[in-house]
């Protein structure tokens, strides 16, 4: 029995689940039958971890806490060899003696060479073994999971807390009819600290602000140097570190015009290898590059492809342009909130108008803009709703402002319009 692995294990019985304020997170989407691999994937401190402990704690309810195992692969006292997985149910019997079930809670278990055979292998040949894994990487996603894996994995993708949860997160209760509430003013004010300072757990629960700038510094430089860096062996880190500030103050990125502005600034770079980062940095769930909405490849390909961060908090903390730029926040928190839902998103151009999200399957226009009181802006909005909506014959045409509802009735379009906290807290 190798020791270290025996320390962890142990540790983990005598020490249990921290507390912990719940996420939302339906239960009975884990059924039993069919037994699944269940997989957890998304950013690094996004709450991964403790949304496995809060399904320890839903498990331990109907399961001896002899059953139940988590184990983070980070842990430097476990070596990242395939032998680690080898040998961790032989370990786990020998300490606490064959079991009728057994319940695994594997946190980055991407770090282990070889660990989709270990998965497979143990799937398909202990029925008494429940698997639920976790990593910071796409390669857990169901877009992109191992083969092997296919039809036996279950996939949940893990995002900073939505507008919902930062509220549980603070204490606040939502009254009934807000918009007639003396609480609507503070709900308002946690809002706009919910679009600086995003929904990382830790920033949330963390009231001074020069504080959370530390943490969210910390949270890039790690995601940086080890799920990317360390992941894809980058030989000039300082070269992705000067894509991803271009990146931080651009709304849009054309791969083709930023290898030209690097080369400007020393980098001798091509469009290929800022493909590459780009990839990475989705893979990593850091940046999301969202295409133009065409049924034509070669038109997708052609535009440039818009920006957003997988928290607003990179935005405020890391950019230049957008500290103070509520616009852009507003549509990036909204762009995560549709990828929570898991939603198909694209953006839509045409000529002298943009909207900033479309939704093919459900053939919605949704347009984003914080102040609409002066006329030009307002009918800015609603003309590039109406246009979009006779090009693609789409009837649901949502205009998300910061605390304005109502509708604007056209000939052949009627336009809801809606706040973002009603829209955030899924009440559209």
């Amino acid at each position: 029995m190798r020791e270290d692995l025996a320390k962890v294990l142990v540790e983990w019985q005598e020490t249990w689940t921290p507390e912990l304020v719940e996420r939302d997170f339906d239960v009975s989407l884990i059924p039993d039958k069919p037994r699944k691999v269940v997989t957890f994937a998304g950013c690094r401190r996004s709450g991964k971890t403790y949304l496995m402990f809060q399904l320890i704690n839903e498990l331990s309810k109907k399961a001896p806490r002899e059953e139940i195992f988590y184990i983070n692969f980070e842990d430097e006292r476990l070596e990242k060899r395939t032998e680690t997985l080898t040998e961790l149910i032989p370990t786990i019997e020998e300490l606490y003696g064959k079991k009728d079930g057994l319940y695994l809670f594997l946190d980055e278990i991407q770090n282990i060479p070889g660990w989709d055979s270990w998965v497979r292998r143990v799937h398909d040949s202990r029925r008494d073994v429940r698997l639920f894994l976790s990593g910071s990487s796409s390669k857990l996603s169901s877009r992109e999971i191992p083969t092997s894996l296919r039809g036996r994995a279950l996939t949940f993708e893990v995002f900073p807390l939505s507008f919902r949860e930062f509220l549980r997160f603070k204490g606040f209760e939502v009254p009934e009819n807000l918009d007639f509430s003396p609480k609507k003013p503070a709900l308002l004010n946690l809002l706009r600290e919910y679009l600086l300072y995003g929904g990382f757990p830790e920033v949330v629960l963390t009231s001074d602000v020069r504080v959370k700038r530390l943490i969210v510094m910390d949270y890039f430089n790690t995601v940086i140097a080890l799920d990317v860096v360390e992941r894809y062996s980058i030989r000039n880190p300082e070269e992705l570190r000067a894509f991803i500030r271009l990146l931080l103050n651009s709304e849009y990125v054309s791969l083709s015009k930023t290898a030209k502005t690097m080369r400007s600034m020393g980098y001798s770079i091509s469009k290929s290898t800022l493909a590459s980062y780009l990839r990475y940095l989705e893979e990593c769930y850091f940046a999301f590059p969202l295409e133009v909405y065409s049924p034509k490849v070669r038109l997708r390909m052609q535009h440039p492809r818009k920006i957003y961060f997988v928290d607003t908090s990179f935005l405020t903390f890391l950019s230049v342009k957008f500290s103070e730029n509520m616009g852009r926040l507003m549509e990036n928190a909204v762009f995560i909130e549709l990828l929570r839902r898991r939603k198909e998103v694209n953006y839509a151009l045409g000529k002298n108008w943009e909207v900033d999200f479309v939704l093919p399957e459900e053939e919605t226009l949704i347009q984003v803009s914080y102040d609409i009181s002066g006329e030009e802006t307002f009918n800015r909005e609603v003309n590039a709703l109406r246009k979009a909506s006779r090009e693609f014959g789409f009837k649901n045409v949502l205009l998300i402002t910061w605390d304005v509802a109502g509708r604007v009735k056209g000939k052949d379009t009627t336009i809801e319009m809606t706040p973002l906290w009603r829209f955030l807290m899924g009440s559209t």
